[in-house]
């Protein structure tokens, strides 16, 4: 046990339901003999002090945070714990290895809608660990859809859990998953959990900061190469934006309350849809047409994939537009002065480059299709090249140069 060290003493027992009397305990600053309530810390603590720097490490090294859980799991005397982002509408989590098929079932069952486990943790509120007992009745108990038929068949039944609120909306929630024949954790192993609390709170929500800076960094990063970039949070509402993404708003882009949307009606639908797939995680492309006033573009929709499954991101997501410009084919003056052609053979390569057939250049110029075979024949080889995709691309790219 890693709390080997650590002595409790005078446990005192208390009323189930009673949720508030219960105290939220700090533990940054330890003298030779520590009371945390119930909880008496003699020196030695060497366990501790390792693991409040193993959540600390955690916040910036987010694969570490499995070891975290593991040994929140063992002071509960749990299976293991989960580490869930939850919205009421979707959740995304890390968890024990020994969570593992547990987690693939829930996941693949579509249990996340079954039950008030997590409803009720939010709704109390409270700046603990809380268990089952402390947010329902028995009768309550027997009744819940998830314990009753998810976590009781599977040996478990049993747990303690705590929330926080992030900065993208959602909230997180650390749930140690204990077996139904060990019966529910003990106070100790609360009161302990308590003490550790303040420690998982302010390195989730430096993680979860962390997650946004990265993001914010990448829409910096977009917009000195010219592209118009945005933050969303998992439900599609926009977080953040550089400043040529804030010139397609309102005209192009709307930022609803709700979430944002796309000013033309087909590709909103289709923006809709990706967002209301966020749990998929996977990019989309959406097709803005063009109007009066804006060029046609591509919008991306990324995931910001990370460590972590993306937890503290809050299944943040990047919004890239890029423009679909027309690139203007260089004039038969510039192709003569480069490439040594003829007025006649300029205007040949530049049909080319427009997209032109031989036979649409012959009758464009009134003569027959050998004449025009030979002239591009003749551009061929002044200009290097020996097909007319290659002419193209030829022409086409001086446009970016000039």
């Amino acid at each position: 046990m890693i709390w080997k060290n650590i002595e409790i003493l005078g446990i005192g027992e208390r009323s189930s339901r009673d949720v508030s009397s219960r105290t939220s305990y700090s533990n940054d600053n330890f003298e030779n003999v520590v009371s945390l309530g119930a909880v008496t810390f003699r020196p030695g603590q060497i366990e501790f002090e390792a693991l409040t720097d193993l959540i600390y490490e955690a916040a910036v090294l987010p694969e570490l945070w499995s070891a975290v859980l593991d040994q929140i799991a063992e002071i509960a005397g749990a299976q293991g714990t989960v580490l869930i982002t939850a919205d009421l509408q979707s959740h995304r989590w890390i968890n024990s290895v020994s969570l593992d098929q547990v987690m693939e079932d829930f996941a693949t069952g579509g249990w996340s809608r079954a039950g008030q486990r997590t409803a009720r943790l939010l709704a109390a509120r409270h700046a603990g660990f809380i268990r089952e007992e402390d947010v329902y009745t028995p009768e309550e108990l027997e009744q819940d859809v998830l314990i009753q038929k998810f976590l009781r068949p599977r040996g478990l039944g049993w747990g303690v859990a705590t929330a926080f609120p992030l900065s993208t909306g959602d909230t997180l929630i650390f749930s140690s998953e204990r077996r139904f024949v060990d019966g529910p954790v003990p106070h100790a192993a609360i009161v302990t959990l308590d003490a550790l609390r303040p420690h998982l709170g302010r390195a989730a929500l430096l993680s979860a900061r962390l997650k946004l800076e990265r993001a914010h960094a990448s829409v910096q990063a977009l917009e000195m190469l010219g592209l118009p970039a945005a933050v969303l949070s998992g439900s599609g509402k926009l977080q953040y934006r550089n400043a040529g993404f804030a010139g397609l708003v309102p005209r192009v882009v709307r930022d609803h309350r709700e979430r944002i949307a796309f000013a033309h009606p087909g590709a909103d639908a289709l923006l809709a849809d990706a967002i209301g797939a966020r749990a998929a995680q996977s990019a989309r492309s959406i097709a803005v047409p063009a109007d009066d006033d804006n060029p046609a573009m591509v919008v991306h929709l990324l995931p910001m994939r990370g460590s972590a499954q993306d937890v503290f991101g809050g299944g943040t997501m990047l919004m890239v537009a890029t423009p679909v410009m027309p690139r203007p084919v260089p004039g038969t003056e510039l192709l003569s002065g480069l490439f040594d052609l003829t007025a006649a053979e300029a205007r040949i390569a530049r049909g080319i480059a427009d997209g032109a057939t031989i036979a649409i250049l012959a009758a464009q110029q009134n003569v027959g299709l050998e004449t025009i075979r030979s002239q591009v024949k003749a551009i061929f080889a002044k200009t290097g090249v020996t097909r007319q995709v290659d002419l193209a691309r030829l022409i086409s790219g001086l446009s970016l140069i000039r």
